[in-house]
């Protein structure tokens, strides 16, 4: 006997297997440090209902000169401390996928073979889509600091000619030039984001030093002290000539996050893993379906997210997240962990 979907996958134990079994790439983005659990009380809230979660928190104390003290009768003046808040928006999304039968017997003999293979490589779909959302979200805040802040957090050597030089090309001197961007605080800056065509100039220019800490079961590649993560993911605007290619430079810290895989057991499995079958489609050959939900919380410190153009409450898509309207900055610049440096390859 053939066995089915639901015999190879168990919802109650496959659901948080799908969490564990990650991609190394998410691994290491984890390890870098970038995503930090958020404050208590803002995880309690993503547990609750609603779509927005409000974090308030104090503003710093203004830079006025002090008052000079003397013997008269006058009172010196109070200053105060003000309170803001800035929103955070939970995520929720889900992803279904469905195999005809007959199409398994076709290709292995099988009728449970393709189903099985989704199986398999669930866990690093999704990994591979919050990689994909942290960039979305980075681009959305450089994209809202172009806008609306002068470009502050943005240092770029990037040239439209047909024939950049080294000057247009990532180094030590344009990374220090972009951390700079957070003026005292630039030494907070320790992972870098760039494209896989910058990365490979470096490997060429014999730039890269591999590290293998302890707690990782791989070598971790540095430059100019950061860590190094690279992506195909990473943006690439085209020009006339060439192209531009953005990195981004993060502070441990960078995004509150949490990811939730929802566990309620329904009659289908759980809501973070359900399997069911149609036997009807395919004129009686039968199609079984395996559908997947996440919850996540990806939001950058001293952002604001103001949800001004978003087709869904329930969260964001890549685009909406991309977009500047979707975002205001609440920090002081040098207090959100993020910078961009434009370069050419």
């Amino acid at each position: 006997m053939t066995s089915a979907i639901s015999d190879i996958v168990v919802p109650r134990v496959f659901t948080p297997y799908m969490a564990e079994n990650k991609p190394a790439k998410l691994v290491m983005l984890e390890k870098s440090g970038i995503l930090a659990a958020p404050a208590p009380e803002i995880a309690k809230r993503f547990k609750a209902g609603g779509n927005q979660i409000e974090v308030p928190y104090w503003e710093d104390l203004d830079d006025a000169e002090p008052t000079v003290i003397d013997d008269s009768d006058n009172k010196i003046s109070a200053a105060k401390i003000t309170a803001s808040d800035m929103k955070a928006y939970k995520h929720r999304l889900a992803k279904k996928y469905g195999a005809k039968t007959v199409a398994s017997y076709a290709a292995t003999g099988r009728g449970d073979s393709a189903m099985n293979r989704v199986a398999e490589r669930i866990g690093a779909y999704w990994g591979r889509r919050k990689e994909e959302r942290i960039i979305a979200t980075a681009e959305g805040v450089i994209a809202d600091n172009l806008a609306n802040d002068g470009g502050d957090m943005v240092y770029s050597i990037y040239s439209d000619v047909s024939s950049p030089t080294a000057a247009n090309r990532i180094s030590y001197q344009a990374i220090n030039r972009a951390r700079l961007t957070m003026g005292e605080n630039l030494d907070d800056l320790r992972v870098i984001a760039m494209h896989s065509f910058v990365y490979g100039t470096l490997l060429d220019d014999e730039k890269i030093e591999f590290k293998k800490p302890s707690e990782a079961p791989f070598e971790v590649p540095y430059y100019a002290g950061m860590m190094v993560l690279h992506s195909e993911m990473m943006p690439v605007t085209a020009g006339t000539n060439s192209d531009e290619y953005s990195c981004f430079l993060f502070a441990p810290g960078a995004f509150m996050h949490i990811d939730e895989v929802p566990n309620r057991t329904t009659i289908y499995g759980n809501e973070g893993t359900e399997i069911t079958r149609d036997p009807d489609i395919g004129d009686g050959g039968g199609a079984d379906y395996l559908t997947t939900r996440r919850f996540e919380l990806i939001h950058p410190a001293g952002m604001d997210f103001t949800a001004a153009s978003l087709a869904k409450s329930q969260g964001a898509a890549l685009a909406e997240l991309r977009n500047a309207a979707n975002w205001n900055r609440k920090y002081t610049r040098k207090n959100v962990k993020l910078a961009c440096l434009k370069v050419n390859i």
